[in-house]
């Protein structure tokens, strides 16, 4: 038997236990869910539910909202973070100082800061930016950091027997050579940061995913709950389809140590 052929047949029997692990789950979920109709949804009454937020076009705007304030966010924290992780990657003196209180940082969950972000910028928009940014800011900084040591290593003596300037060689060598970890970067980012908005509208009732979230708990309206939790979840998986194919791409010139 050809290889191709005895990969393909490997890949569709395993693509065959995930569709019976999911149809056993399914049929499982829909015998509990009608034996506790209050506690439990049935498959049948979310699909139902998602459909007519679809057709309704609430759940349209909703996303469209949270998407928005995430694009914002995340540009935000790209610009803070790529400077930030150049500076790290390249100066040792910097990095000995500053690398300490972003790791404790990164250490602390988010939904501490949460009181005081509401104090500092209240309950608006900004407030959602301001969580995302937060979120998402120190997993880039890391990423380009990492990214801009190993070009260094690879190209440094490169460009000194070139006598490359430090703005050059941020420019033409750090930079381009950082770029698939920062890409690296952007997809833990974005998967952070989609959680990070989600919370943020829940908390504050901005009218976004996390609200519609927030106002089927209210209701105690589990239809809706698990409808909007699998909205965001499939909302979550074709973000990280995007940016790993975005990281895919980038990757192919990741530079190599020799």
């Amino acid at each position: 038997m050809p290889r191709w052929l005895s990969i393909s047949s490997q890949t569709a029997r395993l693509r065959l236990v995930q569709l019976a692990g999911l149809t056993a789950f399914l049929v499982a979920w829909q015998v509990v869910g009608s034996a506790a109709t209050y506690l439990y949804s049935t498959p049948v009454r979310v699909l139902g539910d998602l459909g007519a937020l679809i057709f309704s076009g609430n759940l349209v705007s909703r996303t469209l909202f949270s998407l928005w304030t995430l694009a914002v966010g995340l540009t935000l924290a790209l610009v803070i973070g790529v400077t930030i992780g150049m500076l790290l990657g390249r100066f040792r003196l910097f990095a000995v100082i500053v690398e300490p209180y972003l790791a404790a940082f990164y250490s602390v969950p988010r939904i501490a800061f949460i009181p005081l972000l509401v104090i500092w910028f209240g309950i608006d928009r900004g407030f959602v930016v301001v969580t995302v940014v937060l979120a998402a800011t120190v997993l880039i900084v890391f990423s380009t950091a990492a990214g801009v040591r190993e070009a260094g290593l690879a190209y440094f003596e490169v460009a000194r027997s070139f006598r490359i300037s430090g703005w050059q060689m941020f420019m033409k060598i750090l930079l381009p050579g950082s770029i698939p970890f920062i890409a690296t970067g952007m997809r833990l980012a974005v998967q952070r940061g989609l959680v990070a908005v989600i919370l943020a509208e829940y908390f504050v009732g901005l009218p976004g995913l996390g609200k519609l979230l927030r106002d089927a708990r209210v209701t105690d309206a589990t239809d809706r709950l698990f409808a909007t939790a699998i909205a965001c979840m499939v909302l979550g998986i074709v973000l990280i389809m995007v940016t790993s194919s975005i990281e895919r791409r980038l990757s192919r010139w990741r530079p190599q140590v020799f």
